[in-house]
């Protein structure tokens, strides 16, 4: 998986709906200035797009 959206070789947009609290914790984490590197909400939802896929990928099946 990418860590840098610049240089993605086939990008896709996704567009998602979340909730208007989902969408203010997102907010307020970032202006916390937690130890989050990405610069938006956008790049804040592609990583933890794939850290869920990591995880999911990282279960063993039942």
């Amino acid at each position: 998986m990418s860590h840098n959206p610049r240089r993605f070789n086939r990008p896709v947009r996704l567009i998602v709906s979340v909730e208007a609290e989902t969408v203010a914790s997102i907010d307020s984490l970032m202006k916390q200035g937690r130890q989050h590197t990405h610069r938006n909400r956008a790049e804040f939802m592609r990583r933890a797009i794939e850290r869920e896929i990591t995880r999911c990928l990282k279960q063993p099946e039942h």
